[in-house]
């Protein structure tokens, strides 16, 4: 383009050759959209200097290198300057069609980037660079057959509309993959080893037969670590071939290796500067003498030793494995060199994006000390409490070094605050509970504190509930904490498939929760409760029995002892850890009635990486068991236990497991109870935040085993169905299915759709199940 361009300086008005000269004055002429002071930025040339042809060449040169011009001249007036310019067309208009493969949003950015955007400067050569880079692009997808087409029309005002035109045809299947040089696995253990793979009539959904370059990349490399950790230490792949056919739609991959010898691990050393007992670095190790030689199992060593280090304090530490290899015995020796670094402290921790919550709440929670040794455990344990808090939807921790030190970092905590509080007023239908309407005030971080306060009104066709309940969680700095409730249940029984008789209960209550450790908690409750029981007209012999015996009216102290251990990553639809209840409770000696009640309760879950994101395996048992004792020989009926329905035994109807009687099938309830269940927790989408569904299988069975203590139910042809008199696991009742939970403004809302197992004559099957609110 430079021979285009007039390298001669023209005396207009002297007739002057173009001698050097000093240059008074400069003008641009020609420009419309790019500014003068554009002009003057690239031109390095300025008032004053004195100029010569070879100034006049790179000062043109200068100008083109803008991107701005597709016509530069440079001429003489007298002692002005002028500076002549084309400017190259503007984009008024950039449209893409035929991309499929590639979104139009992620597109037009690949574009911005390369300069070719509506606004921009167009350059006929930097379009025709981009075509090519997009028929790359396609080929690096599979797509061997794309198409990209150009065109380029001129409008208004030195403007262009350019259109470019993707004809991505079809991506190439893979027909074969084949292996050349393997002796010790075979082609199809290797082949197992590939995302990619030819199409497999049986899984016409998988889409893993199309070719893709980047996923080649990727199985080369899971082929070596395959090798490798096998022993393969010398393993390497020789040279890959990709062929394909005239008709660019089929993909034949040859991948040619050298196996090598397999070695054993002879010698593990650790060696350096080692600031903490050796020996606890060698328990870090995943390989020992004797071993096959893994490449996964050094690096899990590698990160093992980095891992206990960082717990005292040494963040940046290098750890570096020499393999010494000893070809005639096949062996390999595996020195650790270690060292680690200078030992890093806390400076400050900064909290950032806690909108509502106080700083001291964050705090409390921190296991990480300003001016400690930075502990990754601490940081762990630290980001596990606050995400268990249920405040923050997002916690990150990072750990910049001070400017000017090698020693110190702060950590900076940030947080993502969720909505805590919660004003709700309902309507709804559960299986059990009927029509339900509901209104409710509850604040899970009070006033940034930390506390929760709750004010629920709840009315069904079973009961209406009006409670108060507020905990301190930390009452006293060692954090312990205190529970204050308080709150009346009238209660329908009939309409829960039960006896015929109304309850009424008012209580308050007071209990302390202290931390015996970072997962363990001992809880402390003192409950008073007064029961009123009225009898309706259908009410059974065997409850108006035990009211005749007992009285109808009850006035209890009732003492409850827990211990808790909580090692969840977070509290709301957990992946790992797990969480385990024991409680002990009943009524003080002398009370109205005098019974006490066990509970325990195991929930476990287990990431499952991979089947996908967020999919967890999940198992749960509970057993329960209650009895009187002094004056009072059973359990009293109002305190049974009962099972069935989507709380404990899906498939099965609400409250329908267990004893019943047998001439009109009402639950009698009892007082042992043993649930199970399985589950694989997944959600719907990557995007579901707030809905999980399930695939389960539930097992359960409510026992009574004093139906004895009763007239009317001791004879066993007066209870259905037999067998449960006693504590019998061949008895227990199961049911697999699916189901969906969403986590709502109202709370959760579960749907279930299961099959019993094993269902006796006697039990009442549903296959459908569900509890569902709407709010208004």
């Amino acid at each position: 383009m430079l021979s285009l361009a007039t390298l001669l300086l023209v005396a207009v008005s002297t007739g002057a050759s173009a001698n050097q000269f000093v240059v008074d004055d400069i003008r641009v002429e020609g420009n419309e959209r790019v500014a003068e002071g554009a002009v003057f930025n690239y031109l390095p040339i300025e008032p004053g200097d004195e100029i010569s042809s070879a100034d006049v060449a790179s000062a043109i040169r200068e100008l083109y290198r803008s991107g701005f011009f597709r016509d530069v001249e440079l001429l003489r007036d007298n002692d002005t300057l002028i500076v002549q310019v084309q400017e190259r067309p503007s984009i008024a208009r950039l449209e893409i069609e035929g991309n499929e493969q590639i979104r139009d949003d992620d597109l037009l950015d690949a574009l911005r980037a390369a300069g070719l955007a509506e606004g921009q400067v167009f350059n006929r050569a930097q379009l025709a660079e981009i075509e090519r880079e997009l028929v790359q692009q396609y080929f690096a997808q599979g797509k061997y057959d794309v198409s990209v087409e150009s065109t380029v029309s001129p409008l208004e005002r030195n403007r262009v509309a350019v259109r470019i035109d993707i004809d991505e045809g079809p991506v190439a299947e893979i027909r074969s993959i084949n292996f050349v040089g393997n002796s010790a696995f075979t082609d199809q253990q290797l082949r197992s080893v590939f995302e990619l793979r030819p199409r497999r009539w049986w899984a016409p959904w998988s889409q893993r037969h199309r070719y893709a370059r980047g996923m080649l990349a990727n199985d080369l490399e899971s082929l070596r670590r395959y090798y490798q950790d096998r022993g393969y230490i010398q393993y390497s792949i020789t040279s890959t071939q990709v062929s394909i056919s005239t008709d660019r739609r089929d993909v034949f991959i040859t991948i040619n290796m050298d196996e090598g010898e397999q070695f054993e691990v002879g010698d593990v050393q650790v060696r350096g500067h080692l600031v903490v007992p050796p020996e606890e670095l060698y328990e870090r190790l995943a390989i020992s003498a004797g071993d096959i030689y893994s490449r996964s199992k050094v690096d899990e060593g590698v990160q093992g030793i980095r891992e206990r280090l960082a717990k005292d304090g040494y963040a940046f530490s290098e750890v570096n494995v020499r393999p010494v290899i000893d070809e005639e015995e096949r062996t390999v020796d595996l020195v650790y060199f270690v060292d680690p670094g200078a030992r890093v402290y806390v400076r400050n921790i900064n909290i950032t994006g806690n909108q509502r919550t106080q700083d001291e709440v964050i705090r409390r929670e921190m296991r990480q000390l300003e001016g400690g040794p930075l502990s990754s455990e601490a940081l762990d344990r630290s980001r596990t409490r606050l995400n268990r808090l249920g405040f923050f939807s997002f916690v990150n921790m990072d750990t910049p070094r001070v400017p000017g030190t090698d020693d110190r970092v702060d950590v900076d905590v940030t947080v993502e605050e969720r909505m805590t509080g919660q004003l709700q007023a309902g309507i709804g239908y559960g299986d059990i509970q009927g029509l339900l309407v509901n209104f409710s005030v509850s604040q899970d971080n009070f006033a940034g504190t930390g506390d929760r306060m709750s004010v629920t009104v709840n009315s069904s066709e079973v009961s209406n509930v009006y409670d108060l309940t507020y905990t301190d969680r930390f009452h006293t700095v060692e954090g312990v904490s205190r529970t204050l409730s308080a709150g009346y249940r009238e209660t329908r029984a009939r309409r829960a498939d039960l006896a015929d008789y109304d309850l009424t209960s008012g209580h308050s209550s007071v209990e302390y929760g202290l931390p015996v450790s970072e997962v363990d908690r001992l809880s402390a409750r003192l409950r008073y409760e007064h029961i009123g029981i009225d009898v309706r007209g259908d009410t059974p012999d065997w409850i108006t029995e035990y009211l005749d015996d007992e009285g109808d009216r009850f006035d209890m102290i009732k003492p409850r002892l827990s211990w808790q251990r909580d090692t969840r990553d977070r509290g709301v639809f957990p992946t790992s850890g797990g969480r385990q209840r024991l409680s002990l409770e009943g009524t003080v000696p002398g009370a109205d009635q005098e019974f006490y009640k066990l509970n325990y309760e195991h929930r476990r879950y287990w990431p499952m990486p991979w089947a996908g994101d967020e999919v967890t395996f999940s198992v749960e048992g509970r057993a329960s068991y209650g009895d009187g004792y002094g004056d009072s020989d059973r359990l009293p009926f109002f305190e049974h236990y009962y099972a069935g329905g989507v709380r404990t035994v899906r498939g099965y109807r609400g409250n329908y497991l267990g004893p019943r009687k047998a001439d009109n099938g009402e639950p009698i309830g009892g007082n042992a109870r043993i649930l199970t269940k399985a589950q694989v927790i997944f959600p719907p989408t990557a995007e579901a935040q707030s809905v999980r569904m399930a695939a389960f299988v539930d097992a359960g069975q409510v026992f009574n085993t004093r139906l004895d203590r009763y007239s009317d139910l001791e004879d066993s042809d007066k209870v259905k169905p037999e067998g449960l008199d006693s504590v019998d696991l061949g008895e227990l009742r199961a049911a697999a299915g699916i189901s969906l939970i969403w986590m709502s403004p109202v709370g959760p809302l579960t749907f279930s759709l299961s099959e019993p197992l094993n269902p006796s004559d006697e039990d009442r099957t549903e296959t459908f199940q569900f509890s569902l609110g709407t709010e208004f």
